[in-house]
């Protein structure tokens, strides 16, 4: 290897930055690759972060001077076109830990296979000179750089698609959540709702740069665009490796075929909302009686089979009838029996925590959270309160 080809080399602060990003991510994604739960998920994480740090590096290489040595210019990287269906097939198998990756779903990653092979035909083809002006010229003779504006292109565009397609998978899955199961240990997932918004701006910067440089000319006479943009995936791959090690135990296995829907049968009004009344009134009266709610893992099906009724018909009658899902009035009955201890003389030496697992909590965070949205005020607050008055 020529020693003369890394004079030029010099890193900058901003170079060092993406070098912390970069070594950050990499880090994350060992131990995520070596957890034991939710394998398939993690992986396509822990590959997404990589993808990430490897389009940084394509920024640093240029930005420090690598790039003008032979063996990092034209290094295969098509980053771009993958990491879109890679954070997909995360969160895809985060909220179902029992899918298979089938060929099926390996289509998804086909326009990498082909961009990836016609880089890595470029790079070796670019190998047989150490001339920098030669290689530009080989590169030339493959359409290098048409073809990698096709596919930064290619990855604006996956982006919305896949972001579309995770938004859809989402609200499925709380749809299901929601409507069948009031278990408060599966997680309602906020926070991918903040990673779509960070993916969305990604995919946004990445195209407004483009624009840019079609309309404007930009990339010939500035680089601080792209050199916020980098910094700005920096932060991306940060927090999707905080936030993603942080739930890389958990596991949820479902079959999200059982959604309930509406039943497609004509009945009449009236008479559909005097079933639907007589619904709700026999699961209030087995919520009051039975104190079904005091089952921690609690679903639609359980409760159905107990009153003997249809699983859809009790859907649509919760629906109606309360105007909530199952999940919220299942959880407002278990805030209600909490209320009720936290107000027993007899109970005064028990903590917040074990009363809240005792009325079918099983969640501490779910628990503090719908007690504070449902009283406007945390238990520690409301109990002192009750105490005062």
């Amino acid at each position: 290897m020529d020693i003369d080809a890394f004079d030029n080399v010099q890193f900058s602060l901003f170079d060092v930055l993406l070098l912390i990003g970069m070594t950050q991510g990499l880090v994350t994604s060992i131990f995520l690759l070596r957890s034991k739960h939710n394998v398939r998920s993690n992986r396509f994480l822990a590959l997404a972060i990589i993808t990430l740090c490897l389009l940084s590096a394509k920024r640093f290489w240029h930005t420090s001077g690598l790039w003008d040595t032979p063996y990092i210019r034209f290094f295969p990287n098509a980053g771009e076109v993958v990491i879109a269906p890679l954070i997909y097939f995360f969160l895809v198998f985060l909220l179902n830990s029992n899918l298979k990756f089938t060929w099926k779903k390996a289509l998804h990653f086909l326009p990498f296979a082909v961009f990836q092979i016609y880089a890595l035909v470029v790079y070796f083809a670019t190998l047989k000179t150490q001339n920098l002006i030669e290689k530009d010229f080989i590169a030339g003779l493959f359409y290098f750089s048409l073809m990698k504006d096709i596919e930064e292109y290619l990855g604006v565009i996956s982006s919305v698609v896949y972001i579309l397609m995770g938004v859809k998978k989402l609200k499925s899955y709380r749809v299901w959540l929601n409507n069948t199961n009031a278990d408060s240990a599966y997680p309602d997932f906020n926070w991918l709702s903040r990673l779509f918004t960070l993916c969305f701006i990604l995919g946004a910067f990445l195209f407004l740069n483009h624009f840019l440089n079609i309309a404007f000319d930009f990339n010939r006479k500035y680089s601080f665009h792209w050199d916020a943009f980098n910094i700005y995936m920096a932060f991306v791959v940060y927090y999707l490796g905080f936030v993603g090690y942080k739930q890389s135990h958990i596991e949820i296995a479902i079959n999200q075929t059982q959604d309930v829907k509406p039943s497609t049968l004509e009945i009449p009004k009236e008479e559909e909302q005097k079933e639907e009344e007589k619904l709700a009134q026999i699961l209030e009266n087995a919520m009051i009686k039975d104190k079904l709610f005091l089952n921690p893992t609690l679903s639609l099906k359980e409760v159905s089979d107990i009153l003997e009724v249809n699983q859809r018909s009790l859907s649509q009658a919760i629906n109606q009838h309360f105007q909530k899902s199952f999940r919220e009035v299942i959880n407002e009955y278990r805030i209600e029996e909490v209320k009720t201890k936290l107000n027993d003389e007899n109970l005064k030496k028990q903590s917040i925590l074990g009363i809240a697992m005792d009325c079918g909590f099983n969640s501490e965070a779910s628990f503090y959270r719908i007690f504070k949205k449902s009283t406007g005020m945390s238990p520690s607050k409301y109990k002192d309160q009750q105490n005062a008055s």
